[in-house]
């Protein structure tokens, strides 16, 4: 996802900001379930990410599931980009290093206990939408 597109959905103050829809990046039109809300948080926070949070019935009685997504923003700063550059097997550049900071990174992170719930998160009832001024 492009840097700017990210910036455009999160407050930069952190607080956690209701996404009126959700990024093309984790947008998946083939899931059974119906997408309820998705919220976000970054720029001034120390583990930025998006939880998208979707009903499905077939998960009675549990029947909002939470995915969370990590977002990696300015890779070129981040502990794991010698690994990344190992394994792509690339050399640090100045162009590459360009590339990474105009660009963050979505992980979708694997379910854990809280994946499945029978209420939305406090995190999730305190968000507000992001108007551009």
């Amino acid at each position: 996802m492009a840097h700017g597109d990210w910036s455009r959905l999160v407050r930069h103050d952190g607080t956690i900001t209701e996404l009126a829809e959700l990024p093309e990046a984790i947008a998946n039109p083939k899931l059974l379930a119906s997408t309820l809300v998705a919220v976000a948080s970054g720029i001034s926070v120390a583990q930025p990410g998006m939880d998208v949070l979707r009903f499905d019935r077939k998960d009675d009685p549990y029947f909002i599931n939470l995915d969370h997504y990590t977002i990696i923003e300015n890779l070129q700063d981040h502990e794991v980009y010698p690994e990344v550059l190992r394994v792509a097997k690339l050399e640090d550049t100045p162009e590459i290093r360009f590339e990474l900071q105009n660009n963050i990174y979505v992980i979708k992170e694997p379910p854990n206990e809280n994946h499945w719930l029978k209420d939305f998160p406090e995190h999730v009832l305190k968000a507000q939408m992001k108007f551009a001024l």
